[in-house]
């Protein structure tokens, strides 16, 4: 196992964190994330918004009450690349 292996991107402790979070979910909206987090919505958006361009999460907007009403969720991609991820720590620190 080589440092290569690991996507630093991914390993960055926001994005993890978020990762970790949605990967435990089927979907969940900002305040979920906030609170499971601790992170701010702007840092949510920027890193879900970051996410959604690479491919990992799928975001739906929807109406509640008047207001909008935002769905993260891992993609197929976001999953496996998640999880292959996760085995490569194990294997890192499990060699």
């Amino acid at each position: 196992m080589s440092y290569q292996d690991l996507d630093p991107h991914l390993l960055a402790p926001k994005r993890f964190v978020t990762l970790a979070h949605l990967h435990q979910v089927e979907q969940a909206d900002y305040p979920a994330l906030q609170e499971s987090t601790g992170l701010s919505i702007t840092d949510l958006s920027k890193i879900i918004r970051d996410l959604e361009e690479r491919g990992m999460v799928e975001v739906s907007k929807e109406r509640k009450n008047r207001y909008g009403h935002t769905l993260v969720r891992l993609s197929d991609n976001g999953e496996r690349r998640f999880k292959q991820l996760l085995k490569n720590l194990n294997r890192t620190i499990n060699p």
